[in-house]
């Protein structure tokens, strides 16, 4: 790992322990970079912003489920939702400061990011030909039913999200 990589790391790392004891609202760039050792210009040199640092984690949970869709070869709709639930569920103290902080419409902007990027690499095949529109009301219904899981403990077994899932939204799998 590079030593920029380090630093972004340790910065995204820092932030997410910072918002077990403070709110996103009271956090500094001068906090976080404090916090982990390094200076605010290699914060800013690494992120423009405190909501860059929160799209940073998510871009790495994405990565690592990117990562093991093709690690396990997976080729149908079940063991794609499976990953990303599970995934979601790895991820409890990060998701868990997205709700207390009430970052949630960052998840939106991302999660139809990446729903994009999975339509656009073939990963994902939409039966409806307005991609757009259904991409956005995928994402904010997913982004809707992670929240009230997640504000439910996540007590719902990742099974039945995936039922849920499969049942509603409209995807198929190449």
């Amino acid at each position: 790992m590079s030593k920029k990589e380090t630093a972004k790391k340790r910065i995204i790392d820092g932030m997410f322990e910072m918002l077990q004891t403070k709110s996103y609202q009271e956090i500094t760039v001068k906090d976080v970079s404090k916090h982990v050792g390094v200076s605010r210009m290699t914060f800013y040199r690494n992120f423009h912003t405190k909501e860059d640092v929160i799209v940073g984690q998510f871009q790495e949970t994405f990565t690592t489920f990117i990562n093991r869709l093709l690690a396990q070869k997976i080729s149908n709709f079940n063991g794609l939702a499976t990953t990303f639930f599970t995934i979601i569920k790895e991820n409890k103290p990060m998701m868990d400061a997205i709700v207390d902080n009430d970052l949630s419409y960052l998840l939106l902007k991302v999660l139809k990011k990446y729903i994009t990027n999975l339509v656009d690499d073939d990963i994902l095949e939409l039966r409806a030909n307005s991609s757009k529109m259904l991409i956005a009301m995928i994402s904010g219904g997913l982004t809707e039913v992670l929240l009230t899981w997640i504000e439910d403990g996540m007590e719902e077994p990742v099974e039945e999200l995936v039922i849920f899932a499969s049942k509603y939204l409209n995807f198929k799998v190449n």
